[in-house]
């Protein structure tokens, strides 16, 4: 008798288990957990490398108008052939043409905003329109500083004040340039007569020079120089600026530059000496206490200067982050 056979089991299909809601819930909020904790991290970092690019690029400007700023500080007064020469000045200082230049031996002078709003007055009387926030700013004289010094191969002077300094070659000058002339022992301050010429220029009307000027010594037109903080060239915020300005008070065509941005404020101080290169004093006080900028032994700057972004927080909002840099330069040409 053969064995039954054995009944056939069917196979179990497996169960197709779902997601309920509360897990879907569950899952979707640890999921925007963890991208909000990922976008609170990258906008904290964000905001730390805006920080510190801001802080590097405001660094940045500090430098550079502290080099730029105190090299014109410092060669205030000076000459091609150094400080304490003779000098004899022959340009006119009369109306209708007051003329800035000729007081130029006090090598700068401080508070030189006018009483009218954006403009600078200079010490003879003329004026220069700016716009600018009521800060201190310098002007300053140098006859050394932005150009190449013409060396003198001759120097002819007549008994009716007119003369010739002879060079190599054309020097360039124009009529009218307010030029220097000095050697080892004197310095000789002039207006050119006409265009100077392969041969040299010329100069009349000059009054009072003794002696002529020795060849080896160098021509070098004066330059004069506001330094102030003014509007910004896209007006965003103000700005270190440096003002060119002609011996009649104007404005050298585009001699209004921008050197700094976000420069908000500066404050200048001076240190007074003796005459003899000697402090007369121990502290350092504003222009309005300086009755003669020919003893001016130095200067101090504080400068302000702003990040160009709004990437601190004040009291809840963004806000800008600044900082003071404050440095002190001497004149060279009184120490």
């Amino acid at each position: 008798m053969s064995a039954p056979a054995k009944a056939r089991v069917a196979p179990k299909h497996p169960v197709q288990a779902g997601v309920t809601l509360v897990e879907l819930m569950i899952a979707l909020t640890l999921s925007l957990v963890a991208v909000g904790a990922a976008l609170s991290i990258y906008l904290a970092n964000r905001k730390s490398f805006a920080l510190v690019e801001s802080v590097a690029r405001t660094q940045e400007g500090a430098r550079f108008a502290v080099d730029l700023l105190s090299r014109d500080i410092r060669e205030a007064g000076g000459t091609a052939c150094g400080g304490g020469l003779r000098a004899v000045n022959t340009v006119p200082n009369t109306n209708p043409n007051p003329n800035t230049w000729a007081l130029w031996e006090r090598g700068l002078v401080g508070d030189v905003l006018g009483s009218a709003a954006g403009q600078i007055t200079g010490p003879s009387g003329g004026t220069a329109q700016i716009t600018s926030p009521p800060t201190d700013a310098l002007l300053l004289w140098s006859a050394s500083s932005g150009n190449n010094p013409v060396q003198i191969t001759a120097h002819t002077h007549n008994a009716d004040g007119s003369g010739t300094f002879s060079t190599a070659s054309d020097p360039g000058y124009k009529d009218r340039d307010v030029l220097t002339a000095c050697d080892g022992a004197q310095l000789f301050t002039f207006e050119a007569h006409g265009d100077s010429t392969a041969s040299g220029v010329s100069y009349t009307s000059a009054t009072a020079l003794t002696q002529n000027i020795t060849a080896g010594g160098y021509l070098n037109p004066l330059s004069t120089k506001v330094w102030y903080v003014g509007n910004s060239t896209n007006g965003a915020s103000p700005s270190l600026r440096r003002l060119s300005i002609a011996k009649n008070g104007s404005v050298v065509p585009n001699g209004n530059a921008e050197i700094v941005p976000n420069v908000t404020d500066m404050q200048i101080q001076y240190l007074l000496g003796d005459g003899a290169g000697t402090p007369a004093a121990a502290t350092y006080v504003d222009a309005a206490a300086v009755a003669d900028w020919s003893k001016v032994l130095a200067v101090r700057v504080t400068l302000t200067f702003a990040t160009p972004d709004t990437v601190g927080s004040t009291g809840g909002a963004n806000a800008v982050v600044s900082h003071t840099v404050p440095f002190v330069v001497s004149l060279r040409t009184r120490l």
